[in-house]
């Protein structure tokens, strides 16, 4: 996926504002959708991108932690936003995780978005898949009683398409 198509899936869930922003990256990879953030948020925000897997690359607005984010106590100042994209699939108890990150969230508020395959079929690169159906269940469980799909497009890899999430 290029950095435009990123920007494109996500945008929506992004709500205007002049004040900067904190939000987190989880599971973060290379740091497309961190990059994607970066150049949607106001000027002076920040991105926390977390991942298992050491990232040299990224640079300011966006802050490197290695970390796993579903075991390990992350160093996050209270966040707006927290951005999962194609990382919950690799979450076996996924409602205890929302459960959990939700902590980060400044005074329990913010939202989620949310970039999922949208398939219940799970193989070794998507071992627990989180379909728009299944993501609807996870987090109205974890406290969340409204996600809106605010994009869709086809997966290069998968007969799927790839959708995008807001929670409120």
């Amino acid at each position: 996926m290029q950095l435009t198509e990123a920007i494109s899936l996500i945008q929506k869930g992004i709500v205007p504002h002049s004040t900067p922003q904190t939000w987190a990256d989880l599971g973060a990879g290379q740091g497309l959708f961190s990059e994607a953030l970066a150049s949607i948020l106001p000027p002076g925000s920040t991105i926390h991108a977390v991942d298992k897997q050491p990232n040299h690359q990224l640079h300011p607005p966006i802050i490197f932690h290695q970390a796993d984010f579903a075991k390990d106590k992350l160093p996050l100042p209270p966040l707006d936003g927290i951005l999962m994209a194609n990382s919950l699939h690799y979450v076996k108890d996924q409602v205890a995780c929302i459960k959990q990150l939700k902590n980060y969230l400044r005074n329990g508020a913010g939202v989620f978005i949310l970039v999922e395959y949208d398939t219940d079929n799970g193989n070794q690169w998507v071992p627990f898949p989180v379909s728009f159906a299944r993501a609807q269940s996870i987090f109205g469980a974890a406290g969340f009683p409204k996600i809106e799909k605010i994009g869709e497009r086809q997966s290069v890899y998968r007969k799927d398409s790839i959708y995008a999430a807001l929670t409120k």
